[in-house]
């Protein structure tokens, strides 16, 4: 919030330049829409990849390592911490500063893990990235990217758990 605040006098959440160019309210309604059904559209897919995929099936065996033993509220608190604070560095903050896909460049490579099966989840990261940013580009409001970031995480998690 710093970041942003200093760089432009603004805040994180809002971006002045939107591609849309209704009020803030449409713009509100609009961003939350586009995050529900992204959040709804990779949660299924998910699933479906799982299934479907050896490499994903690798990806949930060593997420699942990580929160395996992480108790409904824990796993709750984790969704909801690291989409909030994700989604306001990066679409927030990094975001009007360093454009859209130089930015989902960076949140790919953050979400890399030890072994060369986390490359699938680099890559699933940036692609997530740049929707996720084009959701902020086009309404200028953070709260969709958010809604669909902690839905995302939550859902994913718990479904990596009982898998």
């Amino acid at each position: 919030m710093v970041w942003a605040w200093l760089g432009y006098g603004r805040l994180a959440w809002e971006r002045g330049a939107a591609w849309m160019t209704q009020p803030y309210p449409t713009r509100l309604l609009v961003s939350l829409a586009l995050g529900l059904l992204l959040g709804l559209a990779v949660v299924a897919s998910t699933r479906l990849l799982v299934a479907h995929m050896h490499w994903a099936r690798d990806l949930q065996r060593e997420l699942g390592a990580i929160v395996g033993d992480l108790s409904p509220r824990e796993l709750t608190w984790l969704a909801l911490l690291s989409g909030f604070s994700e989604e306001l560095f990066f679409r927030g903050a990094m975001q009007p500063v360093l454009g859209l896909w130089f930015t989902s460049l960076i949140f790919g490579a953050v979400h890399v893990g030890p072994k060369r099966v986390f490359l699938a989840w680099s890559l699933w990261a940036f692609v997530m990235g740049l929707l996720l940013g084009a959701i902020f580009e086009l309404t200028g409001v953070l709260w969709g990217a958010v809604l669909a970031h902690v839905w995302i995480n939550q859902r994913n998690m718990r479904f990596i758990q009982r898998y």
